[in-house]
């Protein structure tokens, strides 16, 4: 391998680091819904309501003051079927946590990819499984999300016992930065593939040419 196709492959490690940097921020923050709160019986009741894919909060004022309370998501998901999907959400999660470990395992196979001249196959094979594998990845957080956010939080993002007392958010809810943030890492890695696929066929077209006859090899390089 040339070192121009082992300076692309190193920057697919840069690729990945920013895809991992992404999905860490979207496994730790607690933006992947958002939604204002009203209270159909009260005009100054107000609220706002955060989850991650772990932890949220909510922030509700009925008109003395915002009063806001962590909530645990997999205990809510658990405890109120309603809300939300439990095999939509574990899908989320898995799909997240999937992509950020086949980023790693990219990353870690690009430097050493790039830091040898020699043509290892296996290496640049495990390079493209790595990367499309976090793709897949990526888009089983994604559409396990959006069909979440669809068919249960566009409607409802509260547990039982606020609806009780005449609160609700429906179609108040909108996506958040942390599910964005997948999108921004899954475009990093396509980026990643992108430089690959490059560098694999400009290796194939050197390949073709030195396994070319003598006398063709001076033909092509006189018609130059």
């Amino acid at each position: 391998m040339g070192l121009k196709q082992r300076g692309l492959v190193f920057a697919t490690f840069f690729g990945s680091c920013i895809a991992i940097a992404f999905l860490l921020a979207s496994l730790t923050t607690n933006q992947w819904v958002y939604s204002k709160a009203v209270r159909t019986n009260s005009t100054k009741a107000t609220g706002e309501i955060n989850y991650g894919l772990f932890s949220g909060i909510k922030s509700l004022d009925v008109g003395y003051g915002m009063r806001s309370t962590p909530i645990n998501v997999f205990e809510l998901v658990n405890n109120e079927p309603n809300l939300m999907d439990f095999w939509l959400w574990l899908g989320a999660a898995a799909g997240t946590a999937s992509g950020l470990i086949t980023s790693a395992v990219g990353a870690i196979t690009s430097v050493l990819k790039a830091a040898s001249a020699a043509k290892k196959r296996a290496t640049m094979v495990l390079l493209f499984v790595a990367n499309w594998l976090s793709i897949i990845s990526h888009i089983i957080a994604f559409v396990c999300w959006l069909v979440q956010f669809i068919i249960y939080l566009n409607h409802n993002v509260l547990p039982s016992d606020d609806l009780k007392i005449n609160w609700h958010t429906r179609g108040l809810a909108s996506l958040g930065l942390s599910f964005y943030f997948v999108i921004i890492s899954m475009f990093f890695v396509m980026i990643n593939i992108c430089i690959l696929t490059y560098v694999h066929l400009s290796e194939k077209r050197e390949q073709r040419f030195i396994d070319q006859p003598d006398e063709d090899k001076t033909n092509a390089i006189m018609l130059y």
